[in-house]
Parts: C-alpha cells; sequence; structure tokens
C-alpha cells in the first residue's frame, strides 16, 4: 500500500509489442492515448466541458434513492471456515464448491488460492504445482490478487506478483477452465505498464479484455487479450485514488504496519452483466462508474478519459463488489458489518448487518441469486491493524439467498 501522489499523468511514447509464446502472452504498454483527429480542434470545448461534466457526476452520486433497510435482516448461512487463511475474495462452481484467495498483502502467511472439496476441505488451486514456491515462476501463482468467474466456466486469476515477504515476481494474469482444472493462458504484465511502486490489486475481465487496478501507483491498465496490446491509463486520477482513511469497525481508522494511516487506492472492481460498465473504488471509497467502450477505444483522448469516471454512490468503504445477474450491485460496508444493495433503478438499501460480517470483502453472486460472502477480518491483520496480528479463528463464509429477497421500493 502506498501514500496517494497529486501530480499530472505524463504521457509516455509508444512502447514496442510483445510477443506470443506457447500459452504465455507478453502484451505492449503505452501510457497514452492518441487524440481523435476530428476532436483535435474541439480542444477548447473539452476543457469547457470539464465543469459541466464535474457536476453531472455529483447529480449521479445523490440520485440514489434510499429504501428502507430490511427488517428483518437477510437471513445468513455459514458454509465454509477457515483456520488458517483471511480469504478475502470467493467464486462458486456450478456444482457448489468454492475457491477462495487468500491475500500475500495482509502480513499473514497464507496459501494463496484454494478450492473447497465436499466436505469444505482446502485443496491448491488448479493444483499443487501451481502453488508451490519451488515451481519456476511463469507457472505458478506468486501472489493471487482477484478472481472472476464467467458463467462459461472460466476463471480468471490476477497475480500481482508480489508475495508475503515484498519481494517484487512477474504479476500476470491467468486463465484456468474451471471444468479440467486446467491453466489454458497466461498473459505477462509487461513492466513498461507498470510503476516501481505498482501493486495490482483488482480484475475485471470483459469484451476481450482485462481490465486491471494498480493500487500501489492509481492507475487503469487495460490488457487487449486477443490482440496483446496493453495500455496504462488514467494514472493518478482522482477516482481511483484515496482521498481519505479507511473507516473500520468501531469506527477505527485503519492503520498500516508502521502505525501510519493506512492508504488504499483502487482495490475493488466489478463488471456489469453486459460488459458495458466498470464500477471501481479505492477502498475508503466513493465508487465510481466508466463505460468499458471509452476504456477501450484508442482514440478516446487523455483529457476526455480523464473526466469520464462518472462518481456513482458516495459510499463508505468497501470490502467487496458483487454484480448480480440483473445488474444489482451488492456493496460490502467493512465500517458497519453490513451489506447493501444498488439495484438497476438505483434503489439503495441494506439487507443485512450483522455482528458475524467482520470486514464482509470480495463476494460472489451465483446465477441463482445466492450471494457468497467471506468475512475475512482483514482489518485485524497486520497491514491494517498496526503491524497487529488479532484475527480471531475461524475465518468465515456466509450465503444469502439475495433472490428471494422481497423487491426494494423506497
Amino acid at each position: 500500500m502506498t501514500s496517494p501522489v497529486a501530480m499530472p499523468v505524463i504521457p509516455s511514447p509508444p512502447l514496442p509489442s510483445g510477443a506470443v509464446h506457447g500459452d504465455m502472452r507478453t502484451m505492449s504498454s503505452h501510457a497514452s492515448i492518441p487524440s481523435r483527429p476530428h476532436r483535435a480542434c474541439r480542444a477548447g470545448v473539452a476543457f469547457a466541458l470539464v465543469g459541466a461534466l464535474a457536476m453531472m457526476n455529483a447529480t449521479a452520486a445523490r440520485a440514489a434513492k434510499p429504501a428502507p433497510p430490511l427488517d428483518p435482516s437477510a437471513p445468513m448461512e455459514e458454509v465454509a471456515t477457515s483456520t488458517a487463511a483471511t480469504w478475502d475474495r470467493v467464486v462458486v462452481l456450478p456444482d457448489g464448491r468454492i475457491i477462495a484467495e487468500a491475500p500475500a498483502w495482509t502480513g499473514v502467511k497464507q496459501g494463496g488460492l484454494v478450492i473447497l472439496d465436499s466436505a469444505k476441505q482446502p485443496h491448491p488451486y488448479p493444483d499443487a504445482a501451481w502453488n508451490d514456491p519451488a515451481t519456476p515462476e511463469g507457472q505458478r501463482l506468486i501472489a493471487p490478487a482477484d478472481i472472476q468467474l464467467q458463467d462459461d466456466g472460466t476463471l480468471w486469476v490476477l497475480d500481482s506478483g508480489i508475495p508475503a515477504d515484498g519481494a517484487r515476481g512477474q504479476p500476470k494474469v491467468v486463465r484456468i477452465d474451471t471444468r479440467t482444472a486446467q491453466v489454458t493462458a497466461t498473459w505477462n504484465v509487461d513492466a513498461a505498464a507498470l510503476r516501481p511502486d505498482s501493486r495490482l490489486a483488482a480484475m475485471r475481465v470483459g469484451n476481450g479484455h482485462a481490465y486491471i487496478g494498480d493500487e500501489g501507483v492509481p492507475a487503469i491498465i487495460v490488457a487487449d487479450l486477443d490482440g496483446h496490446a496493453q495500455r496504462r491509463l488514467m494514472e493518478h486520477n482522482p477516482a481511483l485514488t484515496a482521498g481519505r482513511p479507511i473507516i473500520g469497525p468501531d469506527g477505527r481508522v485503519m492503520k498500516n504496519a508502521a502505525g501510519h494511516t493506512a492508504i488504499v487506492n483502487v482495490s475493488q472492481m466489478a463488471i456489469s452483466p453486459d460488459e458495458k460498465w466498470l464500477y471501481f473504488e479505492p477502498l475508503s471509497g466513493p465508487i465510481y462508474k466508466l463505460g468499458t467502450d471509452v476504456l477501450i477505444d484508442p482514440k478516446v483522448t487523455p483529457i476526455e478519459l480523464e473526466d469520464s469516471p462518472t462518481l456513482w454512490y458516495k459510499s463508505p468503504p468497501y470490502g467487496g463488489i458483487a454484480v448480480g445477474p440483473d445488474g444489482t450491485l451488492y456493496l460490502n460496508d467493512v465500517s458497519t458489518g453490513s451489506i447493501f444493495r444498488l439495484t438497476p433503478g438505483r434503489i439503495y438499501q441494506r439487507i443485512v448487518t450483522d455482528a458475524r460480517l467482520q470486514w464482509p470483502a470480495g463476494s460472489h453472486v451465483t446465477p441463482q441469486g445466492m450471494l457468497y460472502v467471506p468475512a475475512a477480518q482483514l482489518d485485524r491483520t497486520p497491514a491494517l491493524n498496526g503491524g497487529q496480528m488479532q484475527v480471531a479463528w475461524p475465518v468465515h463464509v456466509y450465503r444469502i439467498n439475495v433472490a428471494a429477497l422481497p423487491e426494494a421500493k423506497f
């Protein structure tokens, strides 16, 4: 985790394209994107729109309609526990097995990616070799940072390349076919797309592109998974940069291992079911929304992109954002142990508050409308607890039937 630095984005010259070697793909990077030729003469208009865009964004943030909290709260069912790992991301396969990720940045020594068998016992995923430190770096998961399961059974894994000891390895994107538990491709993230203090923390895949959040030096890296090109965009954009402390349970301000106020930039992402919208936030909030067409169009100018994020909701710190099949966002409030929903009609409602939700983290909604939420206790790990390890084992995963909830009304 790094403190944000207020500085302008400085475009870099184009970098050479990467090569494809079997299933190991290396992508080229660009720090900037060219202007649309027919818009070059309209730079003045673009500057004039900045204020209007800001006003529109602020209006969007206020437009959500609050609904009364569900009373009683949605019932939660415990489905898994861990006495050794602070799982902060989960996905669920069609057969009900849970894949869980344990982050390396917390300061807790723990395995990276596991799958729980029918007895809820964890096993390395996709296999032991891919989680073995003795395996060559290119054929193993060094430090999984985010996971995403698509409807066709594809599991996408973001590997930050930074293990618990802070050593820096090769960050990469890994594609796994969960029907066979086989890695089908990996893409290296080029060094040219990174900065010395980069720490990749969030990723969503859609439209043939990976959208990767750099928490260490806030930016979005957009990788064309078919064409193998990569661009670093929106560096130090306010929408990606933490602008306030992280308020955890009981109103505590989270402290890093050195005892200073913890700063976590863009670290949560979600993508709409139609893959048209990307939602993201620094851990402290708030949530922003951005069209994926803007991110993947190389003709969009830097100034247009800089002002494209919409402030979607003035939110508290969320430990996870998940999207249901109907586009409803499920938002996990770490400060109160609550889960909210934000419907496509922009109705905002608390569906549960429960003391068991100690830092509700990266959750998953199945096509059948079952919400799985890990209570990760990250506020009790050294990285957010002033260097102190105070996790009260076990860590729990809960399930909520959100498909059965009454319609949100205000």
